[in-house]
């Protein structure tokens, strides 16, 4: 089947077949009844009526110039811009309800757990860490609604590394390395230590006291009833409440996160936030900046590694995987801009909203606290953070220096 027909199959009967008497009733391309299906597609995700019923009809009647389909998909794509180029609007917005999905958890014993950041594109078009990934877990049992890693893991199953331990402390670490990250497979703490993960991984970064983990969680779950090595970092990814409660479902609210985040700094832990992924939607300009007001007001900024910023960033098949699956959702109500071969806002959108984020904080914590930009444009780093690095290289070497001097920091008695 084309890539047409894999969505219009994917549609409600009530979509569907209005859709396949359009293109019965008009002369359509190939690529115009793709477009068609996608934007009815995404018009069911917003929960917005078929442009199939609302489309004008008379007027497209009356031409007398064959051109009759061409005609449909202008005023179609009239409509969908009409949606896409303002702030997404959430207030009469309420999701379908997501019930826990009943995962089942197995242990594995996987082969390589070490793995290249997935994020990065030829050209150095964005800036990248080059992070390392540990995927000491595959699969999530949370269900946010721009996630890719559903799709990437069998559905039900969740995977943990049973040997994890043993495997982590024969690994030989290849130079170069000094950042690794486990929260691209799974949130970082969705298991805790049920399965040995963090006791393996305190271990690990006891024997490697030059390598950085960093872990990243949704969650609020409490691990901290004991110590971990200073240089195993908690991070919690956090949101506006509007885009927690409408597309991050089944996480905890935001201040779960940040109750959980001061759990880990009392415990002794640093700590980070990402703030990401920023959607521009009506209220982001109040949302996003009292953010900045509970991190200030819950945190000094010696007790935080990082702040990273970011935006919501698609690739064509997980454009199409979110259009097939078909879940209530409003992410895709945005202009979708090409973006160094992905989707994302245009740079102007970009630039607003995180220079408004990091302006919101008290001038102490953008001085000392190191802000950086996840998978950005470079031309976005000076006219938001002041700074910008001439290649990932030079971005890397001092987000390294910055993490370093914050562990040793911890490290003095």
């Amino acid at each position: 089947m084309s890539a047409a027909d894999d969505i219009i199959a994917a549609l409600p009967e009530g979509r569907r077949k209005p859709l396949l008497a359009l293109f019965s009733r008009y002369h359509f391309t190939e690529s115009q009844k793709l477009e068609a299906a996608k934007a009815e597609a995404d018009l069911r995700q917003w929960k917005e009526t078929p442009y199939t019923e609302i489309a004008p009809y008379s007027d497209i009647d009356r031409r007398g110039d064959g051109r009759k389909g061409d005609a449909y998909i202008i005023g179609l794509r009239k409509h969908m811009h009409s949606l896409r180029s303002c702030e997404t609007d959430y207030s009469a917005f309420m999701p379908a309800a997501h019930p826990r999905p009943k995962y089942r958890i197995a242990t594995i014993d996987k082969p390589a757990i070490l793995g290249k950041c997935p994020c990065p594109v030829d050209g150095e078009k964005t800036r990248c860490c080059k992070l390392t990934t540990l995927d000491a877990v595959e699969q999530c049992a949370f269900s946010c609604s721009y996630c890719s890693v559903q799709a990437f893991y069998a559905e039900n199953e969740i995977r943990a590394v049973g040997n994890l331990k043993e495997k982590l402390l024969s690994l030989t670490i290849p130079d170069g390395i000094w950042h690794i990250g486990t929260g691209q497979a799974s949130d970082s703490l969705l298991l805790g230590d049920d399965y040995g993960t963090l006791s393996a991984l305190s271990a690990f970064a006891s024997a490697h006291p030059d390598i950085v983990i960093e872990l990243k969680s949704k969650s609020g779950r409490d691990v901290f009833s004991t110590p971990y090595p200073p240089n195993m970092i908690f991070t919690w990814s956090l949101n506006a409440p509007t885009i927690i409660e409408k597309e991050e479902h089944l996480t905890a609210s935001l201040g779960k996160r940040l109750e959980s985040a001061m759990r880990a700094r009392d415990n002794g832990s640093l700590v980070g936030f990402h703030i990401h992924p920023m959607v521009y939607f009506k209220g982001w300009d109040e949302e996003y900046p009292r953010i900045a007001e509970e991190i200030a007001k819950c945190f000094s900024p010696s007790d935080i590694c990082m702040i990273s910023m970011g935006t919501l960033t698609f690739t064509k098949h997980m454009l199409r995987t979110l259009r097939e699956r078909g879940e209530e959702s409003k992410v895709l109500e945005m202009e979708l801009t090409p973006a160094a071969g992905k989707f994302s806002y245009p740079l102007d959108v970009k630039e607003r909203m995180f220079g408004t984020m990091h302006r919101s904080f008290p001038e102490e914590y953008r001085k000392s606290v190191f802000f950086y930009l996840c998978m950005e444009d470079p031309s976005l780093w000076h006219p938001v953070l002041g700074r910008g690095y001439s290649s990932d290289k030079d971005f890397e070497m001092d987000m390294k220096k910055h993490y370093l001097k914050r562990i040793e920091e911890r490290r003095k008695p």
